[in-house]
């Protein structure tokens, strides 16, 4: 079953009224993790690919410039009003398809992708377009649910993809097919706990030719030494 930008936007545009008190409360703390693996230097530019509501607008700093894209209206509409409650002034909100975003290859030094991946109709295409739009040497930093590599886990998640699409997102996207023909490899990926049913993925190109995948520089959980190391770390 194939998601489809058609049936994505008025489902969003519906989310929207809810989203920060329900799924949005649940993953607030790792979009802020998340967040933090861009490090970005003052003056740059990261495009945040599926801003929704603007939940993370106000976590970047304000010696960069971020652009929010996201295809709903209503999503948006919730952003602006983040964006002028909290005087966000180096923030702006731009509504774009994923599919076809409205920039030239190299417009961006970083490319944040929250939640984006599973709602897309072509997740590859998505992978393609943000490395065509990061500049050389530039991270693209994805949260989101990747099918599990646990067999038994797996069988779950396609079992019940078709529900799961019902209400708006895929839950059988393996990482490696999203990655497959992008020239991007994978830095470094990780979870904020073992249980934790999304993951933060930061991508980088593919200097080899051929895809790796490195662990974190630290453990990294929701609370304790661990987590607060990394996160620092994050930030230097």
């Amino acid at each position: 079953m194939r998601m489809t930008e058609e049936a994505t936007s008025p489902l969003y545009d519906l989310w929207a009224k809810f989203y920060d008190y329900t799924f949005g409360a649940l993953v607030r703390n790792r979009q802020t993790r998340a967040l933090q693996q861009l490090r970005p230097a003052p003056g740059e530019t990261v495009l945040d690919i599926g801003v929704g509501t603007g939940m993370t607008l106000k976590h970047y700093r304000r010696d960069i410039t971020v652009v929010g894209m996201d295809l709903s209206a209503g999503m948006l509409a919730k952003a602006r009003k983040k964006i002028q409650r909290d005087q966000l002034d180096h923030c702006v909100l731009v509504q774009g398809d994923a599919m076809a975003p409205p920039f030239a290859d190299h417009s961006f030094d970083h490319v944040m992708i929250t939640h984006v991946v599973s709602v897309v109709s072509d997740p590859q295409k998505l992978m393609r377009w943000a490395r065509r739009m990061v500049k050389p040497g530039g991270r693209i930093v994805v949260l989101n649910h990747f099918l599990s590599t646990n067999p038994f886990l797996a069988w779950w998640e396609k079992t019940l993809n078709p529900i799961f699409v019902k209400i708006g997102w895929h839950s059988d996207l393996a990482l490696e097919d999203c990655l497959q023909g992008t020239d991007l490899s994978v830095q470094y990926n990780f979870k904020m706990s073992h249980f934790d049913l999304w993951q933060i993925v930061v991508l980088g190109e593919n200097q080899s030719g051929l895809s790796r995948q490195v662990k974190p520089p630290t453990v990294v959980s929701s609370d304790g030494p661990a987590g607060k190391s990394h996160a620092a770390l994050a930030m230097d």
